[in-house]
């Protein structure tokens, strides 16, 4: 006959016999110590079973805080790497607009020198007014440079914002 797999099968098997053997008041001395034998060797596996189950359950606890930490690391190193990104990004940005606008002063330095200075050295006897044109100068390129900058910032959130939608 083949033997059930049921769990704790024969545990059960012997305990239906030994109610049945209740009923019809046909138990023995050899009864009684036979279910307590058994009764004891399945509290012995009981408390083993229990005890394999409580450290399992304190790996399985200590895992998950491990995980649940390093997920918090994962997190903050996520953060850090969004602001170097946009770090990167305003440097990036910085720097084109920084050359876009150094050829642009370079060029009114330039005109200035070529049409604007000889003008007013003939016509006007105030010193250091070509100076004064070339501060004037510099504060309005360094105005069109940020304006420059924050336009070229808008561009790449843009790019990246296109980006994430595509994913």
């Amino acid at each position: 006959m083949e033997k059930n797999h049921e769990l704790y099968y024969d545990e059960i098997d012997s305990l239906r016999k030994f109610r049945a053997k209740i009923e019809t008041h046909a138990i023995y001395k050899e009864d009684l110590d036979s279910f307590s034998d058994e009764y004891e060797e399945l509290v012995a596996q009981a408390k083993v079973i229990t005890r394999v189950s409580d450290r399992l359950q304190k790996k399985l606890d200590n895992a998950n805080l491990q995980i649940r930490e390093q997920n918090e690391e994962i997190k903050d190193k996520n953060v850090e790497l969004g602001k170097t990104i946009d770090q990167l990004a305003v440097a990036k940005v910085g720097r084109k607009a920084s050359t876009i606008m150094l050829t642009v002063a370079l060029v009114l330095f330039m005109l200035e020198q070529i049409f604007i200075e000889p003008i007013i050295e003939q016509n006007i006897d105030i010193p250091y007014v070509g100076l004064g044109i070339l501060a004037i100068l510099f504060f309005i390129i360094k105005f069109f440079e940020g304006g420059l900058e924050k336009y070229f910032l808008n561009q790449e959130k843009k790019k990246i914002l296109e980006k994430e939608e595509k994913k």
